[in-house]
């Protein structure tokens, strides 16, 4: 097991079975080309989930519904379009890497073996926010998929996870190896 310890979480990762982006030699060749990334990914029950992790823990106080839900005839939310951009460049990263493009190949010879060929996604977002902006979690989630529907269909994704650290802990997929940090 890798153990990570990230935003507030504790992952302990399968040995073999995970990578992050963040420390593939193909990625850091291109980050400084506003390539962005999910921080985990991991094969469990023959499909590769990719987690992005998000705590707002230290910025509470200043922040608003409005920083992360766009609204209409306003510029979209640079918390939100952040999102928007790892997952987009995450799946143009494994498409890539399925593809066999000459960037994409780099990036498969350093994934785990299973993860070198296709497997259904799951893309999941788990996001620490104070109390009084989790009523924004439905709506951000909703505008989140809306916006990256066509994206994510032409990687036979339905739809994104957006997900509070409470739930995420809770959840007995992924309880087995995340915890909030003591």
């Amino acid at each position: 097991m890798a153990t990570y310890i990230e935003s507030g979480l504790c992952l302990d990762l399968p040995d073999g079975q995970h990578f992050r982006f963040a420390d593939l030699p193909a990625y850091k060749t291109l980050s400084g080309q506003h390539l962005k990334e999910m921080d985990f990914a991991w094969i469990n029950g023959g499909k590769l989930f990719l987690l992005e992790v998000r705590s707002y823990a230290q910025v509470s106080t200043t922040l608003t519904g409005a920083d992360f839900v766009p609204v209409t005839g306003h510029p979209a939310p640079h918390r939100y379009l952040a999102l928007i951009e790892k997952v987009t460049d995450s799946l143009l990263m494994m498409l890539a890497s399925w593809a066999g493009s000459t960037c994409g190949q780099s990036i498969r010879d350093a994934l785990p073996t299973g993860a070198k060929k296709r497997l259904p996604m799951k893309l999941v977002i788990a996001v620490d926010l104070p109390a009084h902006l989790a009523i924004h979690l439905q709506g951000l989630r909703d505008s989140l998929n809306d916006r990256l529907r066509g994206r994510i269909a032409l990687a036979d994704v339905s739809s994104v996870v957006l997900i509070d650290y409470a739930r995420l802990v809770a959840n007995p997929m992924f309880s087995a190896f995340i915890k909030k940090q003591p």
